[in-house]
């Protein structure tokens, strides 16, 4: 037994040993608790000097912050909440006692508090060791800059110099390059990347591809790889985090934001990039899109276009491409030239065509490639893959399938051929293209502009050469076809201009059972240019124009009853429209416009779908094509528009039963078997008609027009021809014809037109082209300041004008401010007593064109150094008019200087008489 008694001692003690250790713990728990506290405020006061030095370093672009330094408060930010944690455990242990407060209740829990607090001590102690720093950043060496991958530009010196001009002095920063696909918007991105911003210092440039599908998450991540910004600081953020993160950086810096393909408005101040507001801080874009220019923020100058190549520039970029070697064999300099004219200044084409060519080396592989390039481009190597598919971008962008469709239709038109946009329009109409044509062509017709305007912005139209006409790029144009017909799948589309092919064609039956839109061009007789009679049980749409057919096309073609656009307009052979006419009872348009038409068919009445009959010009002889009012008319030399003229023949009841007209032409043309207050009366009983283009050759007539409300509402345009007594009541009806835009009027004499405005101050007039040719008795035009959309004024012969707006009566302020602001042309010619155009010098914002020709007592011009004539193209006076132009007197030398570097001798109607 004895032996036992140590034993039991050794294991007391120990025993007794631990107690006095845990008990310790537990009562010297507050005290730790205590230190524990006092060792995190001290290093939390480190911390918060740590990140006063750290928020100023942030604030200097050209330091950044040390990782360790990051890392060191990272750490005591998650020691500073696990410290307050366990003191606030250790609090409540602390409180919660038994047997009358003396004991815990939970020893063991106060045990591994106590445990855990001289660990946070031990780590507290560490932070504090390690948080003495020297400095808490570096200077941050320049950025990395990456020079991009591009070829050898050709033809872009120009552009780019103003692209750095634009950098160094437009103080918006904002520039957009914009132009159609493959023009090379992205290759000049990148030069100027490569030969302008590597010579900037202390410059950080960020390339983004924004692209079709771009996200806000990808512009921001393109951005934060750029600006080196810690992975730590960037992870599990959500776009409105990044982009403080983002905005605090680059507000700080100089940067350049390069952003490629952009399709639409991005929100940059949103995903973190500061609005530009130094010359050190820029924003340049690309994009198809002209009307993106304006939604981020580039202005006028900012919004610089990229063109296609001038002829000699594309020739060099396609020979850099198919190489000189084989340029210079023999007979392929000139086949080259015909390849690249075919391109029309397309990069993308010149270079997608150069590339398929070096193979090419014998005059016959060259005149077959090019005999493909203009028949089927589709089928040259590389097109479809390289351009087609890059341009369908464009298509597929566009708002719906009414845009699509529109845009598609333009190419039923020939390789640049100018399309007038009314004619368009109203095509479009037919077609069933405009939601708003059933019951408004007016509202139809903005909304016909407005997807002009919007085509033309995403660069898939451009202007035509003459004024009121739009065009499609040749390359645009194949694009289109391509896409009209399923990416060549089907024949939906077909197309011929004659002008450059011939020969017989052999009938294919499938083909021509495929298609809808027919469209045939060309100085060549149709009817003789197929091996059979084609069957088309699907057409929907026949443009046959400018042709030499002689027959009408039922003669050259089995057509069907579901024809809805009938064109033949200037096809001067065809003589006659065969009864046969009244079996096309789903015609929609019919345009008949300047053939040798003599009689219109009492079957005509039968069309009861028939929304748009254009019946210009028809049986003028001795004509001739010229540029009248920015449109093309046919004129006879030497007289009146309608001298040796065979009548059409109109019979009656035919017009009236044309229920569904809405549009209505007959210009240029003088009818006979109506008389013209039948055919006017006809027309006024047309419930949907809304739009009458006409001309009248008696005083009947006009009296018709002016008791007439409906047709008052209704006449868009008039010309008016060997009228007197009743001009001076049509001049003051002008503001009740709420849609009339062109009054015509030859060889009038005016009867008692008063000098001074028919109207008061409120008064309004819609005209925007008025011509007065040989009209006499008038003194002045002052009731033209009513006429705020006047965009054309000619006058010519009009002997007795002395003024055009009078000195006695000159308007309001308002009117004095609005007087001619939309004018754009201006044409005086042959006004012998005409001294004023008006008495002090006003506005002209939009005027382009002036022409001034035997005005001899004329002897001042209504401009000073205020006026607005920064659209200003050309100032034309007659050959004969240098005296004149001697005598002339200016406001003061800028406008002389002005006018005189615009100046031009031998204006358009002293060239017209030169050709006569």
């Amino acid at each position: 037994m004895s032996e036992f008694i140590p034993l039991v001692i050794d294991i007391l003690t120990c025993l007794c040993g631990y107690c006095a250790k845990w008990a310790d713990s537990i009562r010297n728990l507050g005290e730790s608790l205590n230190s524990l506290e006092s060792a995190s405020k001290q290093l939390d006061d480190m911390y918060r000097d740590v990140k006063m030095k750290v928020e100023a370093a942030e604030q200097n672009p050209r330091l950044t912050v040390l990782n360790r330094v990051r890392g060191w408060m990272r750490r005591e930010e998650e020691l500073r909440k696990e410290v307050e944690e366990i003191v606030k455990q250790g609090r409540r242990e602390i409180q919660a006692k038994c047997f009358g407060g003396h004991c815990p209740k939970n020893c063991w829990a106060i045990y591994k508090l106590q445990n855990m607090v001289d660990q946070k001590l031990s780590d507290v102690d560490d932070l504090k060791s390690e948080g003495h720093f020297d400095d808490v950043a570096e200077k941050i060496p320049r950025y990395r800059f990456d020079e991009l991958p591009v070829a050898k530009l050709v033809g872009v010196e120009s552009t780019f110099e103003k692209l750095c001009s634009c950098f160094e002095n437009n103080p918006r920063g904002i520039i957009g390059l914009w132009g159609m696909g493959g023009v090379g918007k992205t290759s000049l991105l990148r030069k100027f990347n490569n030969d302008f911003l590597s010579k900037k210092a202390n410059i950080v440039v960020i390339l983004v591809v924004a692209s079709k599908d771009a996200n806000e998450g990808k512009i921001q991540d393109a951005i934060w790889k750029k600006l080196n910004v810690p992975d730590d600081t960037w992870d599990n953020k959500t776009v409105d985090e990044r982009a403080v993160l983002l905005c605090n950086i680059l507000k700080n810096k100089a940067f350049v934001l390069l952003l490629d393909d952009v399709w639409g408005w991005i929100d940059l101040l949103k995903l973190g990039v500061p609005f530009p507001n130094n010359h050190e801080c820029k924003i340049i874009f690309t994009t198809r899109l002209k009307v993106v220019c304006g939604q981020m923020g580039a202005d006028a100058d900012g919004s610089i276009p990229v063109n296609c190549l001038p002829p000699d520039e594309a020739y060099d970029l396609f020979k850099e491409k198919v190489g000189v070697t084989t340029l210079e064999k023999p007979n392929i300099l000139p086949l080259a030239k015909q390849v690249v004219k075919e391109c029309k200044g397309l990069p993308l084409a010149l270079c997608t065509v150069g590339r398929a060519m070096t193979s090419k080396e014998t005059p016959d592989e060259w005149k077959r490639s090019l005999e493909i390039l203009r028949r089927n481009p589709s089928e040259v190597q590389g097109i479809v893959d390289e351009v087609y598919h890059l341009l369908e971008f464009s298509y597929d962008r566009l708002p719906n399938d009414t845009y699509k469709s529109c845009f598609l239709y333009c190419a039923l038109f020939p390789e640049d051929y100018n399309i007038e946009k009314r004619e368009l329009i109203l095509l479009w109409i037919a077609e069933g293209f405009l939601a708003k044509s059933d019951y408004d062509i007016h509202e139809a017709h903005k909304q016909g502009e407005d997807i002009i305007s919007r085509l033309k912005y995403a660069c898939l139209l451009e202007n035509g050469e003459e004024e009121d006409t739009i065009k499609m790029h040749d390359v645009i144009r194949d694009t289109a076809l391509w896409l009209a017909c399923d990416h060549k799948e089907t024949t939906r589309f077909i197309v011929r201009d004659y002008s450059k092919t011939s020969g017989l064609e052999v009938y294919n039956h499938p083909m021509w059972k495929e298609v809808e839109k027919l469209s045939m061009w060309g100085k060549a007789d149709v009817s003789r240019n197929f091996s059979q009679k084609p069957h088309c049980p699907n057409l929907v749409t026949l443009l046959i124009r400018n042709t030499w057919i002689k027959v009408f096309p039922t003669e050259v073609f089995v057509l069907p009853s579901t024809v809805r656009v009938l064109d033949l307009s200037s096809n001067w052979e065809i003589k006659d429209v065969p009864s046969e006419i009244g079996d096309f009872v789903n015609l929609e348009h019919m345009n008949l416009s300047y053939t040798g038409i003599r009689k219109l068919p009492e079957e005509l009445k039968n069309l009861k779908k028939l929304k748009v009959l254009l019946l210009d010009g028809i049986r003028v002889r001795s004509v001739r094509e010229i540029l009248l009012d920015g449109i093309r008319v046919h004129f006879v030399p030497g007289g009146s528009l309608l001298d040796e003229t065979e009548w059409l023949e109109f019979p009656e009841k035919v017009i009236s039963g044309l229920l569904s007209l809405q549009a209505f032409s007959m210009r240029w043309s003088e009818i006979r078997g109506i008389d013209e207050n039948v055919l006017l009366n006809e027309l006024e009983s047309l419930d949907h008609l809304q739009d009458i283009r006409i001309a009248v050759f008696n005083t009947s007539s006009i009296e018709k027009i002016l008791i007439s409300s409906k047709l008052q509402r209704r006449i868009c345009e008039l010309h008016v021809e060997r009228v007197h007594s009743s001009l001076h009541d049509l001049f003051s009806s002008l503001g009740k014809m709420e849609h009339v835009e062109t009054l015509r009027v030859y060889y009038s004499e005016a009867v008692d037109i008063p000098r001074r405005s028919f109207w008061g101050p409120d008064y309004r007039i819609t005209l925007c082209k008025l011509v007065l040719h040989r009209c006499g008795n008038i003194l002045d035009l002052s009731w033209l300041i009513h006429a705020q959309n006047l965009e054309f004024l000619e006058l010519a012969s009009c002997d007795s004008l002395v003024e055009v707006i009078s000195s006695q009566d000159f308007g309001t302020e308002m009117q004095k401010s609005t007087l001619f602001c939309s004018l754009t042309y201006l044409q005086l010619e042959d006004l012998t007593k005409l001294r004023s155009i008006c008495k002090m010098a006003i506005q002209f914002p939009c005027l382009k064109v002036i022409e001034v020709t035997n005005c001899p007592n004329l002897k001042k011009l209504p401009f000073n150094s205020q006026s607005a004539l920064n659209n200003l193209q050309r100032f034309s006076v007659g050959s004969l008019d240098d005296r004149w132009l001697d005598q002339l007197e200016w406001e003061d030398e800028a406008t002389k200087h002005l006018l005189s570097s615009k100046l031009k001798k031998g204006n358009y109607f002293s060239q017209l008489n030169a050709i006569s």
